[in-house]
């Protein structure tokens, strides 16, 4: 469970202490509310597996968004997470609070969500580990949302890798955020695990207990082809990505493991599985928020792939934010070995090359 302190909620009081515009919000019933919907978006995901499973491994909607991108894949375990989690908290908080999410479809389908009834998100599940806060305005928060993270992954069959987002950000900042697990064991045999963080106060795991973490060579991976230390990252091609994996593999050594979704990646450097995962893009927002803050409030670091701050969920953010990409590293890290790590892939041509050209976008 989230743990507290006096001091940290003096300090957090302070920091959020702002003059009032809108709706006065806490972050206790915001986080609370934020791991009901994502519980919510995990069973509608089960129930199309489920559906799935029965009818030959046939998904009823398959289309690609960028037909040349198979990561731009959408189902309907997207679109039914999506009404589940944007829905409830869109019933929950009202219009004051800003909520983006991936499958936004504009105002008409905002407003068929607006007219769909949803049952009572839980506002109290931190009412006694967090307890009371100061108001933080509406204005001030954004909710963003992916709700099926590695649809490619789903597509394939490659279940475990399939993650719920659900992040809250403050004044452009990741502050807390919820990741939901639907398959934790890759089947529908175990029931979802749901992890969530608060920056700055701790984190914790609702539903099944959660068997990831640092993984037994022996077990999980060919320790002599892919010695340690692990370095995640996704299957891309991009000459900035190739250059990106000599960096780290020359400066700290040890060898590059491939895993899916960017939730799921950053969550691999949160539980020690890996020590840096790595993506020069991603496709908003909605991918980051969650998993940056439950890596922060794990102990973790994360900045772009430059090893500059994160700008991406400001209002006035770069339009190029998203191809900056991240570098997370794992609790235990100290600042200065995220700082070499950034350096170590920096000094490749091809990552400064790609910068130069980020810069021009």
């Amino acid at each position: 469970m989230v743990s507290t302190t006096a001091a940290l909620l003096l300090v957090l009081a302070t920091a959020l202490s702002a003059p009032c515009k809108g709706l006065q919000l806490q972050l206790g019933p915001l986080l609370s509310t934020a791991v009901h919907a994502c519980q919510r978006g995990c069973t509608e995901i089960r129930t199309v597996q489920s559906t799935r499973e029965k009818n030959g491994g046939n998904l009823a909607k398959l289309e690609l968004k960028d037909g040349a991108d198979p990561r731009s894949a959408l189902t309907e375990a997207d679109e039914a997470a999506h009404r589940a989690i944007v829905g409830s908290l869109m019933k929950e908080w009202g219009d004051e609070l800003r909520i983006v999410g991936e499958e936004d479809d504009g105002e008409e389908s905002t407003k068929l969500l607006k007219e769909m009834e949803f049952e009572p998100l839980d506002r109290d599940r931190f009412m006694d580990d967090i307890g009371e806060t100061a108001d933080i305005d509406s204005s001030r928060v954004t909710f963003f949302v992916d709700p099926l993270d590695g649809t490619r992954e789903f597509v394939e069959g490659r279940l475990e890798n399939c993650q719920v987002l659900v992040g809250i950000a403050i004044d452009g900042e990741a502050a807390a955020g919820v990741i939901g697990i639907p398959f934790p064991d890759g089947t529908l045999e175990t029931e979802p695990s749901i992890v969530y963080g608060l920056d700055g106060l701790g984190s914790g795991v609702v539903g099944s207990f959660l068997t990831r973490g640092p993984y037994p060579l022996e077990r999980n991976i060919d320790g002599v082809k892919y010695p340690r230390p692990h370095h995640a990252t996704g299957d891309s091609t991009a000459e900035v990505m190739d250059a990106c994996r000599r960096g780290a593999i020359a400066g700290i050594g040890g060898s590059n493991v491939i895993y899916g979704g960017a939730g799921n990646k950053i969550l691999a450097a949160a539980l020690g599985e890996v020590n840096a995962s790595i993506q020069h893009q991603v496709g908003g927002a909605w991918d980051l928020c969650a998993p940056e803050a439950i890596l922060k409030a794990m102990g973790g670091q994360m900045t772009d792939l430059f090893g500059e701050q994160i700008e991406i969920y400001k209002d006035d953010a770069p339009t190029n934010s998203n191809k900056r990409g991240y570098l997370a590293t794992p609790p235990g890290s100290d600042a200065s070995y995220h700082k070499r790590l950034a350096g170590w892939m920096l000094a490749q041509p091809e990552v400064q090359k790609y910068r130069e050209e980020i810069k021009k976008m």
